[in-house]
């Protein structure tokens, strides 16, 4: 394109050879900057991509490509996000690379770090190993103990990947303190813009070093091609430092709409279980099933009411089957097959929750008497 135009955000940040280039890029490097400040990194860690699941894609393919010449293993916990997940097993089937998954305690959905560090220890070839596992949850109450997690990766010298897109929701993510390798996360979860993800590769021994899985440009320091998202990017930087001052408040109405929908269920809805039990850290999630009750069948019958789903969307979770993360906890398949999981944030009020749960509760009652 020829002609003269404003030095504004929607050139090419990689167009280094013009003034409008150069305006995006300063735009793009501040934002950079600015969300490194707020996770205490710094900026040259930080990397955009198109997503968080994408991010996770780039970092498990990402590893296997720079060490399946030497041998390695990933192990990865039963509950994680399916970016991650379907990307492991993946990877095994093709032979990149060991995989094993790990499990989670039944009773609260947490990784068991007992088995993790059996199998950390159980490595006599010394093959480059990756743990990937999640802070928090997305389908259940569940946050992880990430500081032992760190202290038995560094033990035995295995990389950390940390999906923290559930974590930053309801902590601050210090990427010096936290002895993770790499750690993902999307701005959509706090407030910020869709279709952009953020990891951050921080430079500790040893560093965890990647081959790029894509081709075809340079931008983003090879890691991830393609023109970056400026506009996002800059939204991005103004979720993260927003939130900075927001988390207590979220938190503290994520509790109580936690409360309501509870007690109201808990009372009004006969049948009703949790999952697993509620978590102080974890809050925002409730995951329940019915006695009896089909969970397809409830959440449809509600649906011009309430905005609830069976797992994660990026499962399918309108769907007829069991969802990996119930499975994983052991539960029966006809009582994995109709979890249901209500979140809240902001757009909900206390009263909303409350609301949600009688009209859960009042078509259980229908739906038992017919």
């Amino acid at each position: 394109m020829v002609g003269l135009m404003d030095h504004g955000p929607f050139a090419n940040p990689a167009a280094h050879h013009h003034a409008a280039g150069r305006a995006a890029y300063e735009i793009l490097e501040t934002a950079r900057a600015e969300i490194a400040s707020c996770l205490n990194a710094r900026p040259e860690w930080v990397h955009f991509t198109g997503g968080a699941s994408e991010a996770n894609n780039i970092i498990i393919h990402g590893f296997a490509r720079r060490f399946r010449h030497h041998g390695c293993r990933i192990l990865v916990g039963a509950t994680e996000h399916k970016s991650i997940l379907d990307s492991v097993l993946d990877l095994k089937d093709s032979g990149y690379c060991e995989v094993e998954v790990i499990p989670v305690r039944q009773a609260d959905g947490l990784i068991d770090t007992r088995i993790l560090e059996q199998r950390l220890a159980d490595n006599p070839a010394k093959k480059a190993t990756l743990v990937a596992v999640m802070w928090c949850n997305n389908e259940i109450p569940a946050r992880n103990p990430v500081e032992e997690l760190a202290v038995l990766c560094q033990r035995h010298g295995a990389f950390w990947h940390c999906d923290a897109v559930q974590g930053i929701v309801r902590e601050p993510v210090d990427v010096q303190t936290l002895g993770a390798s790499s750690i993902v996360f999307a701005p959509h979860k706090i407030y910020g813009p869709k279709g952009i993800g953020v990891f951050v590769i921080p430079e500790r021994s040893p560093m965890l070093r990647l081959d790029a899985p894509f081709q075809g440009g340079d931008q983003e320091r090879k890691m991830r091609p393609g023109t970056v998202n400026t506009l996002a990017i800059v939204g991005t930087a103004a979720a993260v430092k927003c939130h900075e001052r927001r988390r207590e408040e979220l938190l503290c109405h994520l509790r109580l709409c936690d409360d309501a929908f509870v007690e109201v269920m808990s009372r009004e809805a006969p049948g009703f279980h949790l999952t697993i039990p509620r978590s102080a850290k974890c809050p925002g999630i409730v995951n329940f099933h019915v006695d009896g009750v089909d969970a397809q069948s409830l959440i449809h019958s509600v649906a011009e009411l309430v905005c609830a789903n069976r797992g994660a969307s990026c499962s399918g979770a309108g769907g007829e089957k069991a969802r990996h993360v119930p499975t994983a906890l052991g539960l029966p398949l006809e009582v994995a097959a109709n979890v249901i999981r209500v979140s809240f944030g902001f757009q909900n009020s206390v009263d909303e929750a409350r609301i949600a749960a009688e009209i859960f509760a009042k078509e259980i009652r229908t739906t038992r008497k017919g």
